[in-house]
């Protein structure tokens, strides 16, 4: 009997009932007894499984030469169709500058400051940023990023020159004030 699986378990006993409770005298009473276990739930008892009392009368039964009951019933199933979203994006594109002004403020200051040389980069960016407003125009994708990406390369190239050609006069005029001394 060292065996826990071999061994009976113990029969359920059932708490013993409270004691009635005292007369009402106009205060709170708390309950009497011990642990009350709730209604209409499982209730082990000596036969075994109880099922719960719902209060239901039990299912009428059949019997063999008792007209048959035809019951029916409708069901109705609705279901609701997806709806179709149609999202329609409008795109519109703002005509950009393609370094337009860019190229025409670096055209100015190279003429003006006498840079002269570096004109050779701006103004074909001038043409190139406008071959590129052209091309967007005409809904040609390619050639405006090619024409825009080739009039940011000549303006780059017209900022370099520019600064080359500032250091080259800085260093001509220290060279000539300390080898000749004039100012």
């Amino acid at each position: 009997m060292d065996d826990p699986a071999k061994q009976v378990p113990p029969a359920y006993i059932p708490a013993p009932d409270p004691a009635p409770a005292p007369a009402y005298q106009g205060g709170y009473v708390p309950p009497q007894g011990g642990y009350m276990p709730p209604q209409g739930g499982y209730v082990p008892s000596q036969g075994g499984y109880m099922p719960p009392q719902t209060g239901y009368a039990p299912a009428p039964q059949q019997y063999p030469g008792a007209p048959q009951q035809q019951s029916s019933t409708n069901v109705v199933v609705v279901q609701q169709q997806p709806t179709t979203a149609v999202n329609t994006t409008y795109v519109h594109h703002t005509s950009g500058d393609h370094y337009f002004t860019l190229s025409i403020v670096l055209s100015f200051i190279c003429f003006f400051c006498g840079s002269w040389w570096a004109l050779l980069c701006t103004i074909p960016a001038i043409f190139f940023s406008l071959n590129a407003k052209a091309a967007e125009e005409r809904g040609d994708v390619a050639a405006t990023q090619s024409n825009t990406n080739i009039s940011l390369g000549l303006n780059i190239a017209g900022i370099v020159s520019y600064a080359v050609c500032w250091v080259i006069i800085v260093i001509a005029v220290v060279i000539d004030v300390v080898v000749v001394g004039d100012v």
